[in-house]
């Protein structure tokens, strides 16, 4: 409606009479509406507009309020002049007296600064957070104390800095300021899931979906959030849940950031379950979403990594070697250990691919050769501090054991020690994967008894998940070695579950309980349209002519748990 305005202002004269209000006000508040409903490309053309009819010289601080609103929108679109336009906001913004306004400029100036490990960001979000209690605003004092949280200890285990991102929260809670608020809820689940609390990290994102949905920013905060659900749901297997959650937060038309999350996400489940297709289309999708869109490494090395397991699964592994090198060449590894970790060790295993295939010295082998002392070069100097990314050093280490043609007690020691740190982060998918590996490096060394050990134990992983690829070699590997895997190892569903998923057993819970298509959808925060296709799959599973049928046969078997 601000646009629809701004479009007529030309047409009337005397259009700010009519309306109490000057057209750079109009244009001031448009801004301000595209950036908290997550258009931030259209919000920056309108900032630039009202900054053209901003005089700096005679109105310092208007003009700074709006560089500061055209800052944090580059910032989300991962602008790399974002940082200019914060300073300058802050330049503009006089000392005195001591505002709020100044104190979250330096607030959003050190998040930025950090976010790329710029030296002083830390000062600047103590200096914001002594400015905010001095002037007494709440939601300014949330912001900063979360900005000095995460720039005092960038680690992703710190407990401490945990606890400090819910007082935060609980103090934006109370100040009702929602924005805040809102950013304690995406930082928090963020560390969550890097520390490997999956499931912690998606109840936190869960809440922050629901307050976003409240507050009016389901489509802007809420997407970004709703990737924040996902990710740990991916981690932790719940691929059909991750799902619903997914085709739900694309019918918002999310941001290009939230999006390409989303696509990446729904790329790899596409890509473990065998639809490559799919697959390719998510990663597609997602390097659209990323056009325009700055380089940041939380995008960047999740999509490079996608790619190389895409080409993989092709047999590409030339192509899937091109694309590590390139990932490898304009990617800083250093400044995010989380999401350099997991490349690394598809990078490796596009290295193996080729070394497996390709004749000693030709090119594609010296080049695979050259790659892979550089990944592990890289390695060495690169932390893992958190459960998680050890757990991914571990099968970077056993993948580039592997690609080397070590020795088989050490490829197995190397793939033994990645399988008990999956273990404990309760990652099914990853578990699987490297306890094949084992397997195969258990056969090398002789142990057929130990090969098929690893084997009856990822099996039904990979048939728990619908993880095709991963269950066909696991099945290809106990053929070809002739080995006898335990009753019950091929992982099929228990009687009595009628061939549901884990997802319709949830969905069955809560026909039982008597909730409606809508009351479902909310709780599981789904679309109607998707809680009415599971509805119709489970009567169809369980031959029920109606939800009270249903009900009963869900009691009768067990499945109802207790409705809440």
């Amino acid at each position: 409606m601000l646009a629809r305005i701004l479009e007529l202002w030309p047409a009337l004269p005397d259009a700010a009479e009519r309306i109490g209000a000057s057209h750079l006000s109009v244009l001031e508040s448009a801004a301000a509406t595209a950036a908290a409903a997550g258009e931030d490309e259209r919000g920056i053309g309108l900032a630039t507009a009202a900054l053209a009819e901003i005089d700096p010289a005679a109105e310092p601080a208007r003009a700074a309020l709006m560089l500061e609103q055209r800052g944090l929108m580059k910032f989300r679109l991962g602008h790399a002049d974002s940082i200019d336009e914060l300073r300058e906001a802050l330049r503009l913004m006089p000392d005195e007296p001591p505002s709020a306004a100044r104190a979250r400029m330096l607030a959003a100036c050190a998040r930025r600064m950090d976010s790329s490990k710029e030296p002083g960001a830390l000062g600047m979000a103590e200096e914001a957070l002594a400015l905010a209690r001095q002037t007494g605003d709440a939601a300014t004092e949330a912001y900063s104390l979360m900005t000095v949280a995460l720039a005092r200890d960038p680690r992703e285990q710190n407990p401490l800095t945990l606890e400090i991102l819910a007082q935060a929260r609980a103090l934006a809670e109370r100040a009702q300021a929602h924005d805040p608020q809102l950013q304690a809820f995406i930082f928090e689940s963020h560390l969550l899931e890097g520390m490997g609390e999956h499931a912690r990290a998606a109840q936190v994102a869960r809440q922050g979906v629901a307050k976003a949905r409240e507050y009016g920013r389901a489509r802007s905060t809420g997407t970004l959030l709703a990737a924040n659900v996902v990710e740990p749901l991916v981690s932790l297997g719940r691929w059909d849940e991750a799902a619903d959650v997914i085709e739900h937060t694309l019918e918002l038309s999310p941001p290009r950031g939230p999006r390409a999350a989303l696509l990446q996400l729904a790329g790899e489940v596409a890509l473990a379950r065998g639809d490559l297709a799919k697959a390719a289309a998510s990663a597609g999708g997602c390097r659209d979403a990323l056009t325009r869109f700055g380089y940041r490494d939380q995008n960047q090395l999740p999509l490079a990594e996608l790619e190389i397991e895409l080409c993989l699964a092709r047999g590409s592994a030339g192509e899937a070697l091109t694309t590590a090198e390139q990932a490898f060449d304009r990617s800083d590894f250093q400044r995010s250990p989380r999401y350099a970790w997991p490349l690394l060790g598809a990078s490796a295993r596009a290295c193996g691919a080729v070394l497996l295939r390709s004749a000693a010295g030709d090119d594609l082998a010296r080049r695979a050769h050259r790659l892979l002392d550089r990944l592990r070069a890289r390695a060495d100097t690169l932390d893992a501090a958190a459960p998680l990314q050890q757990a991914h050093r571990l099968t970077f280490i056993a993948e580039a054991a592997r690609a080397a043609g070590a020795p088989a007690g050490d490829a197995l020691a190397a793939w033994d020690a990645a399988v008990q740190a999956w273990e404990h982060l309760d990652c099914p998918y990853a578990l699987g994967r490297a306890l094949l590996r084992g397997a195969e490096a258990s056969l090398d060394r002789g142990d057929r008894d130990g090969a098929a050990q690893r084997l009856a134990r990822a099996a039904p992983l990979a048939e728990r998940l619908t993880a095709v690829p991963l269950r066909e070699q696991i099945e290809s590997l106990g053929r070809r070695a002739r080995l006898s895997l335990p009753a019950g190892a091929a992982g099929r569903r228990a009687p009595g579950n009628f061939g549901l998923t884990a997802r319709e057993i949830e969905v069955l819970r809560l026909v039982a309980a008597g909730r409606s298509n809508r009351e479902i959808a909310a709780e599981l925060f789904i679309s109607a349209k998707t809680a009415s296709v599971h509805v119709s799959n489970i009567m169809a599973k369980l031959n029920a002519t109606g939800r009270t049928e249903a009900a009963a046969i869900a009691h009768r078997a067990g499945l109802a748990g207790n409705g809440s």
